[in-house]
């Protein structure tokens, strides 16, 4: 199975000597350096891809083979070169620095104690990032997650049968939703809008396999093998998207056609539409009640219109026994401000901009009540209205 055949790999800054998934350039390319956050979400990343399982690559190729093409011993070879850069940046954070962990790269991929010697690099890496700060550690390992999710470990299935990658394991909810919420911690370090996309395209993934992937065989009209094997195929370039984002070479400002931006306006109205109704439906005695109100003072008003003193002081006297104050307004004011710092169709954009980044199997053996329940997830973009 190949990986993404020939990625828009993240490039490398200037400032910043890291060379990107697919390219080991001598003259770095001027863009924004990566931030300490972003190396170390990279670092995890490439050691995840050492350390993880590599598939065989066809023995003759038409052309010269991208990285993503490389048999295993090259890909880990030239791994373990992007590894040294990633720790030789890093070692701006004084934990890092001090370690030395620059000298514990393994030598070569060939060597007969490699998985042992990365596994210690690994610990070593851990034991130096947590004597330093958290976000560090926390990027560090999203990055290492993140790749063993679009490339699972193989495990025992069955016995007597071959070790197989546990895609269901990786994709399972809880794990992601942990994804998730390492995702919105380290989001204000991270370019805009990645983390909140790449979030959205996890939790996309992660339905679609509790459907067709589920334990619910019901809800599937053939064998989950295929369907696991092409999630297989479609999870690796993937996976490189989603690095590409949170290490900010691919930007999100250019995700969406402005017909997408026109979907996410109307999806922004349903939404709020659908809130409106579902307080409404929730405070209706309050609504009744206040119209009531309403009522009253407006009564007040009309048949008092001869003494404006005493409809004000009947005015206020309603308002003081239905709790209305100017303390309360102005606590309500505040309450309403803070939730319009993240408006509606801020949600609806970046749930546009993860469909655009977002590539599933087309064709699975879905019964009529998988489809149903899939549907009912969400995970069914209208159309293609991104910029991939």
């Amino acid at each position: 199975m190949s990986e993404l055949r020939d990625p828009s790999s993240p490039s490398v800054p200037k400032a910043v000597t890291v060379h990107a998934p697919g390219m080991i350039a001598s003259e770095p390319v001027a863009t924004a350096p990566l931030t300490t956050v972003q190396l170390a979400l990279y670092t995890g990343w490439t050691m995840a891809v050492l350390y993880g399982n590599l598939q065989d690559q066809p023995a003759k190729v038409p052309e010269l083979r991208t990285v993503n093409e490389l048999q295993p011993q090259q890909r880990r070879e030239l791994e373990l070169s992007r590894l040294e850069y990633l720790l030789k940046q890093l070692t701006s954070v004084p934990a890092i620095a001090s370690a030395n962990l620059i000298a514990k790269v393994p030598a070569s991929a060939a060597d007969d104690q490699f998985s042992a010697k990365l596994s210690d690099l690994h610990l070593r890496i851990l034991e130096a990032l947590t004597a330093g700060p958290a976000d560090t550690l926390l990027a560090y390992q999203l990055g290492r997650s993140l790749r063993d999710t679009v490339n699972p470990p193989l495990v025992q299935a069955q016995a007597g049968k071959p070790p197989a990658p546990a895609l269901d394991q990786q994709l399972r909810r809880d794990r992601i939703a942990k994804l998730q919420e390492w995702l919105a911690t380290l989001a204000p370090q991270l370019p805009a809008h990645a983390a909140a996309v790449v979030a959205t395209s996890l939790g996309r993934w992660s339905e679609f396999s509790a459907v067709t992937l589920g334990t619910n065989s019901q809800l599937r009209s053939g064998d989950r093998t295929g369907t696991e094997a092409a999630m297989r195929k479609y999870l690796l370039p993937q996976g490189d998207t989603w690095l590409m984002l949170l290490i900010g070479t691919r930007p999100t400002a250019g995700l969406l056609s402005p017909e997408a931006y026109v979907a996410a306006a109307e999806a922004a109205l349903r939404r709020s539409a659908r809130s409106v109704r579902q307080v409404l439906q929730h405070y209706w005695l309050a609504v009744i009640i206040a119209a009531a109100a309403l009522g009253g003072v407006l009564y007040l008003a009309i048949s008092n219109l001869g003494g404006a003193a005493k409809v004000w002081t009947s005015i206020a006297a309603v308002g003081t026994s239905l709790g209305i104050s100017a303390n309360s307004i102005m606590s309500t004011t505040r309450r309403l401000a803070a939730e319009a710092e993240r408006p509606v169709f801020a949600m609806a954009e970046e749930d546009a901009m993860a469909w655009a980044v977002t590539t599933m199997p087309p064709d699975v053996n879905l019964s009529y009540r998988g489809a149903r329940k899939l549907r009912k997830a969400g995970v069914a973009p209208p159309s293609t209205l991104g910029r991939i």
